[in-house]
C-alpha cells in the first residue's frame, strides 16, 4: 500500500475479504485453517499455533476431522494477556518454553509457522477434548511423530498445578501408536471401557520355527491364540486370516467395513472372546476356586 499498488478502497471492495484487522485475502481464495493459521502469524508473530490446529500440521488430519474439529477456530498461544480473539481465531495467554515450540516451513519464501511440539500439542488437545477424542488425536500424533506417553506425562509433570493436567495424564495412559485409524482407536478404547481383556495392538504372528510371518491382526490376545480384524473387506479379511486359522488361531472380522456402530462392534467382540473362552476352557476357576478378576476400567473424562 505504501507504493500505491493497493488502496484501502480496493481492499474494502468486492475483490477482497477481511479476515482480521488489517488482514485481507482475495475473495476467490478459500478460507481454511491453513489460511487462518497464516492470519494468526501475521496478527501475532510472537504467538504459537496449538491444539487441533497444530495437530493438523503434524499429520493428524483424519483424526482431527473424526473428532469434529476440522473447521474449528485456529488456536493461538501468545505470551501477552488481554489479547482479543477475532473471528476464526482463538487466542489464549501462555508463555511456552522453547523446547515446546517447533518451526514449520511455510512456502518457498522462507516464511515459517510456529507450532507447539507434538507432545505439547497432545497436552493442549487433552485439556480441551473428552478423553476418547483426545486419544484419537493422540494415537495419530504417536504414529506420525513418534510422541510417547512418557513425553506427554513429562510435560504434565512440568506444568503440575495448571488446569487439566489430570485429563492429560488419563489420555496419555491410553495412547497407542499401533491404532492406524481413528475408528480402530475407538474400538480399542471400547474394549478397555467394557473391561474386556486388554488386547495387543497391530500384532504380527510368526511361526515358532523359521520365524516367517503367519498373519497380522488389528487386535490380538496371544494367550488365547485369538484376534480380530476391524473394518476389513471380506476378501481382504479372508486373505489375512486364512493361514492364521490353519495354525490354530481363532480369528473374527468385525466392523462391517466401518458401517457398524462402535458399541455394536465391541459387543460382537465380547461375544467372540466369550466363545473362544468356552472352547478353550478359560472360564474355569483356578485351583483355589477363584475366577480371574476383570480388568479395571480406564479413567475417562467427558
Amino acid at each position: 500500500m505504501e507504493r500505491g499498488d493497493l488502496t484501502k478502497g480496493w481492499l474494502r471492495g468486492p475483490g477482497f475479504m477481511p479476515l482480521a484487522p488489517d488482514v485481507y485475502v482475495a475473495a476467490h481464495v478459500p478460507v481454511d485453517q491453513v489460511t487462518m493459521t497464516r492470519v494468526a502469524m501475521l496478527r501475532h508473530p510472537e504467538g504459537t499455533i496449538a491444539g487441533t490446529t497444530a495437530a493438523l500440521f503434524h499429520g493428524a488430519i483424519d483424526a482431527v476431522v473424526d473428532v469434529g474439529r476440522g473447521g474449528a477456530p485456529t488456536e493461538v498461544l501468545v505470551p501477552a494477556s488481554g489479547v482479543r480473539s477475532p473471528a476464526g481465531l482463538r487466542v489464549r495467554c501462555a508463555d511456552l518454553p522453547e523446547d515446546e515450540v517447533v518451526e514449520w516451513p511455510d512456502g518457498p519464501d522462507g516464511a515459517v509457522l510456529r507450532l507447539t511440539s507434538p507432545a505439547r500439542t497432545m497436552v493442549e488437545v487433552a485439556r480441551a477434548l473428552p478423553t476418547v477424542e483426545a486419544v484419537v488425536v493422540g494415537d495419530a500424533l504417536a504414529r506420525r511423530c513418534g510422541v510417547t506417553a512418557a513425553d506427554v506425562v513429562a510435560l504434565a509433570d512440568r506444568h503440575t498445578g495448571e488446569r487439566g493436567m489430570a485429563r492429560v495424564r488419563a489420555a496419555a495412559a491410553l495412547v497407542h501408536p499401533g491404532s492406524d485409524t481413528p475408528r480402530r482407536t475407538r474400538v480399542r478404547l471400547g474394549v478397555l471401557r467394557a473391561r474386556l481383556p486388554p488386547p495387543l495392538v497391530d500384532v504380527v504372528v510368526t511361526r515358532v520355527e523359521g520365524g516367517a510371518d503367519v498373519g497380522a491382526l488389528d487386535l490380538a490376545w496371544p494367550e488365547r491364540s485369538c484376534g480380530v480384524l476391524v473394518d476389513r473387506h471380506p476378501d481382504l479379511a479372508w486373505a489375512c486370516a486364512e493361514e492364521l486359522l490353519a495354525h490354530g488361531w481363532e480369528v473374527a472380522s468385525i466392523g462391517g467395513q466401518g458401517e457398524q456402530p462402535v458399541d455394536e462392534v465391541v459387543e460382537d467382540l465380547a461375544t467372540f472372546l466369550a466363545r473362544v473362552d468356552r472352547r478353550r476352557w478359560r472360564d474355569l476357576p483356578d485351583m483355589r476356586g477363584r475366577f480371574p478378576r476383570r480388568p479395571s476400567a480406564p479413567k475417562v473424562f467427558d
